[in-house]
């Protein structure tokens, strides 16, 4: 009992490799793999560009992998406020960031660059292309810039490629949303610089004298405007409810040239 009462404790280390620093070095986040860091990077951009300027600056790799194309494509812009645009000195970062949004193919920031470009004083055949580009990949509000701009031309080609368009958004319900986003951008602080496209006769497209609505589409236009006080929510009203799509076509024209009232 005494042999056994005596006997020393001999602590057993743990080898170095799996101890205190070596165990953090190897489960620290610098050490998390590429596609994490993109994931981790991409969905805090998506969340906030504050969030994203913060999480850069923790560690090389977060800063590394911020710089990616993809970031940028992901990143939360508020394409509506417009301190994001202003030309004031004190402004230079976020222009920066947005230069760099626009180099790495951010549709929102390209959608609004564009639009910049056609209403707003810019270089309209730029802002052509650019619009074109981003319907190419799917962007809701320039394929109803696009329906617009065809519209307003006296081509007959141009006007059914238009309401093939037309059809396409009012199948996805999403000429409201468009609208919205279109309007956000276009009721900014340049109004003195403002392109206002024109409407006239000749833009007009429905022209069947046996259709029952052609002609009628400014009076519920006006009645929408004026009697509810919401004229952009389709949801409410419009011409939803008009079965000619020529004419329906004829309102979202009259309703898309007041947007810039």
């Amino acid at each position: 009992m005494g042999h056994h009462r005596n006997r020393r404790r001999v602590p057993i280390k743990a080898p170095h490799s799996i101890q205190g620093e070596e165990m953090e070095h190897l489960t620290g986040s610098a050490n998390l793999p590429h596609d994490v860091w993109t994931l981790i990077v991409g969905r805090t951009a998506a969340q906030s560009v504050r969030d994203l300027c913060s999480l850069r600056m923790s560690c090389t790799a977060a800063r590394n992998v911020g710089e990616e194309d993809f970031v940028y494509r992901c990143a939360s812009i508020p394409v509506s406020d417009q301190r994001w645009w202003s030309l004031s000195p004190m402004h230079q970062p976020a222009r920066n960031f947005l230069a760099r949004c626009r180099q790495s193919r951010h549709l929102k920031v390209l959608f609004r660059s564009a639009v910049s470009d056609l209403f707003l004083g810019g270089c309209r055949f730029a802002g052509m292309e650019t619009m074109h580009v981003v319907t190419a990949h799917g962007h809701s509000a320039a394929q109803y810039t696009v329906f617009m701009m065809l519209m307003l031309r006296d081509n007959f080609e141009s006007k059914n490629k238009g309401l093939e368009t037309l059809r396409g958004l009012e199948a996805a319900s999403a000429l409201t949303i468009c609208k919205l986003e279109f309007r956000g951008v276009i009721q900014g602080t340049w109004t003195h610089l403002h392109r206002v496209p024109m409407l006239n006769a000749e833009n007009l497209v429905c022209s069947s004298h046996a259709c029952p609505s052609r002609g009628n589409m400014g009076a519920i236009y006006r009645h929408q405007r004026c009697g509810r006080g919401w004229h952009v929510n389709d949801g409410d009203g419009g011409a939803a409810h008009i079965s000619c799509v020529h004419c329906r076509a004829d309102y979202e024209l009259i309703l898309f040239v007041h947007l810039f009232d």
